[in-house]
């Protein structure tokens, strides 16, 4: 066997793991939001302020981003003991913290009433997005090369047909990180009334993914030129992951162009029922196994792409029911009672969608990314919501013990800004709101394209340049490990220095 055959059999045929496994991963994420925001003002209190840039991106990156690279490396076995492992240390922290913070005399602003907590009123600016926006791109690009080495599970590399592997997640939380700040989502689309009106805001949307669709053709050249391996049945022979994201940001827009943003939620759910009753009962699920003879041909651009081609259906319901998600999440809220609703919204409605996945595997059909059927729909909205419930709900807990003096607001990190108050007024110290937002999150989330993009080159070279199956794990996390330190680096570098890749 070719070793290019033999990193192909390295990641094929395999089935995944459970999606309570997975939730339990995701939930690493919001825990290391919520460690930082207790951590760094119980540790160095107003001297943060005066840390450079340098030290503030090492310690995001061992509170940030170490921790998902354990979950899904030599530590993918221990999920639960890190996991109590951080809520211990965020308890101890907020303890420590009220007794360190007790002044001995007594103040008015010490007993804060639970009605005023709950009136204070909150920025527009809601961080939990951006943090769920750089997370979905953090994960990814610890997965994609991770996946090279014997430290990443197979259980969570992308499963053959069916089942739910911690990759398969990949592509749809891009759909839908995207879907959720879309100007439908926002509430700032626009709908053409007449025909030429409509064409031209579909030519913008081709315009405006044109980079998805060069570096999906410099991709497909750049691994058929290297002979670099490849998983057809991902994707297909041509097809890849950012062609499916341009066809599906074209199709959103030409659809809603003539159904209006109003409309995402029906059109999600009609998508989402019809693209099923297609694969189970018009022969769409032989073809996209088996092909157009059932002998698994790969002549002709439909054939050799028809993974990709046909799961774009599924994809586009769950860009409408992102968007829908988005509605939700923008409407207009103001007070930290209001965002509490908003969360216990979100946390029922992954439930519910929990459920509705449990129903559908069981009667319907078992999660399939390879053809993003109505179960992996219904799966991307559960992993989804969970994320984006769960930052919301530290950030709501930061905000309360920020007001309760458990945190000390000034000294954290990324606290969600509230409209200041008389004693905040008296406050003469620069608080980190007032400094630049030097946060890997933040740095991420402003150049997500560019992060990917590097992300893919380096994963690259890394396989051209190191025998990754017969590499010691030791050695395989030291690479992981300095090829994120180079990722983020270079995306806090360019926030730093007020810079967007953004060229289209």
């Amino acid at each position: 066997m070719s070793y290019k055959a033999e990193k192909e059999a390295f990641v094929g045929n395999l089935n995944g793991t459970t999606v309570t496994e997975i939730a339990l991963i995701n939930a690493s994420a919001p825990l290391a939001v919520l460690l930082r925001a207790v951590a760094i003002p119980w540790l160095f209190g107003q001297v943060y302020c005066k840390f450079n840039i340098g030290f503030r991106f090492l310690l995001d990156f061992c509170l940030l981003v170490l921790p998902t690279m354990l979950c899904v490396t030599i530590l993918a076995d221990n999920t639960i003991a890190l996991l109590s492992g951080g809520v211990s240390m965020v308890l101890s922290l907020l303890v420590f913290s009220d007794r360190r913070s007790k002044p001995s005399k007594p103040t008015q602003t010490q007993s804060v009433s639970l009605q005023t907590i709950l009136e204070r009123k909150l920025s527009e600016n809601v961080p939990f997005v951006t943090n769920y926006r750089a997370y979905a791109n953090i994960a990814t690009a610890v997965c994609i090369l991770a996946v090279d080495f014997h430290i990443f599970p197979r259980r969570f590399a992308k499963a053959e047909m069916y089942g739910t592997g911690l990759m398969d997640a990949g592509v749809g939380s891009f759909v839908v990180s995207n879907a959720i700040v879309s100007p439908e989502a926002r509430g700032k689309y626009r709908m053409a009334r007449s025909l030429s009106g409509k064409l031209s805001n579909i030519a913008q949307s081709v315009k405006s993914t044109a980079p998805l669709w060069v570096i999906g053709l410099s991709r497909m050249v750049a691994v058929k030129a290297l002979d670099y391996q490849e998983h057809v049945t991902e994707y297909g022979v041509h097809w890849n992951f950012f062609f499916t994201l341009a066809v599906v940001r074209v199709l959103s827009t030409a659809v809603l162009q003539f159904t209006g943003a109003g409309m995402s939620g029906l059109l999600s759910l009609v998508l989402a029922v019809q693209y099923q009753f297609a694969l189970s009962n018009q022969g769409l699920l032989e073809f996209v196994l088996h092909g157009s003879d059932g002998k698994d041909p790969r002549r002709g651009f439909l054939d050799a792409n028809r993974e990709g081609i046909c799961s774009c259906w599924g994809f586009l319901a769950v860009y409408f029911a992102g968007v829908e998600l988005g509605k939700f999440i923008f409407k207009k809220r103001s007070t930290v009672q209001q965002w509490l609703v908003g969360c216990v919204q979100l946390l029922v409605s992954c439930g519910v969608f929990w459920l509705l996945l449990v129903l559908c595997e069981e009667y319907v059909e078992p999660v399939s990314r390879r053809t993003a059927n109505l179960a992996y729909q219904l799966w991307m909205m559960v992993y989804n919501i969970q994320i984006i419930g769960s930052m919301l709900l530290v950030d709501l807990v930061v905000v309360i013990a920020a007001e309760l003096r458990l945190v000390k607001r000034e000294y954290s990190p990324r606290i969600w800004a509230a409209e200041p108050t008389t004693a905040d007024s008296k406050d003469a110290i620069p608080t980190e709101q007032q400094l630049p937002d030097w946060c890997v999150l933040s740095a991420v989330n402003r150049n997500q394209l560019f992060f990917f993009l590097l992300a893919n080159l380096l994963t690259g070279a890394v396989n051209l340049c190191v025998d990754t199956l017969r590499t010691e794990p030791f050695m395989a996390f030291c690479i992981v490990f300095a090829y994120m330190l180079q990722l983020c680096n270079v995306a806090v570098v360019l926030h730093a220095r007020n810079i967007s890749l953004k060229f289209w």
